[in-house]
């Protein structure tokens, strides 16, 4: 069975998360897919965020019906600061081997996370490009020395939607159709206005 973790703070969830997902259940054959919301997120301990169980509810009724997801309370449970190499050898021991997903913009900046290296060794990772110009092969080659098990999802629409993008239309009053999913848009505005 090949297992699947999708993480990240989903503040708050938007369509592109939802894009993302559907289409590296496809293109790195998942048969299942856990979308996990951090409790605390390491490189954002200061900054304000919704509670975990408003960023938990809406994930959960913005992938219903999204075949192979699965969301997960484990980090919130859990709480206190949410370390991805502390999630994914809690995981790995129920399904061995797993498949992370990250963003190209967190992929920069692995080096900073916490036990990078032996995260890099656990997992096999696949990284979704954010922008046009994403140098796949000079990224792939720093982290050669650790892992040989990087992938990057060539082929999937870029995205330029970002869950700050969706806060700061919600504090200028603009509309969010189209960036969030409906049955949550409305929780989001209030969450968020300012």
């Amino acid at each position: 069975m090949r297992v699947g973790i999708y993480g990240g703070t989903f503040d708050p969830v938007h369509n592109g998360h939802i894009i993302v997902a559907t289409w590296m259940i496809e293109v790195a054959r998942l048969d299942k897919l856990m979308v996990m919301p951090a409790y605390i997120p390491p490189h954002k301990i200061e900054s304000e965020r919704a509670e975990f169980s408003k960023r938990f509810e809406w994930l959960k009724k913005a992938f219903k019906g999204v075949e192979k997801v699965e969301i997960s309370n484990f980090e919130g449970k859990k709480e206190g600061i949410s370390y991805t190499f502390e999630t994914v050898s809690h995981f790995e021991k129920i399904y061995g081997k797993l498949v992370y997903i990250m963003g190209e913009d967190n992929f920069l900046h692995l080096n900073e996370w916490y036990k990078y290296e032996e995260l890099l060794k656990k997992i096999e990772l696949w990284v979704y490009p954010r922008t046009c110009n994403f140098d796949a092969e000079r990224v792939l080659k720093k982290f050669a020395f650790i892992s040989n098990d990087i992938h990057v999802a060539r082929d999937i629409p870029l995205i330029q939607i970002s869950s700050t993008s969706v806060r700061d239309r919600v504090k200028k009053g603009l509309p969010l159709k189209g960036y969030v999913p409906e049955c949550v848009e409305e929780e989001i505005k209030k969450t968020y206005a300012r």
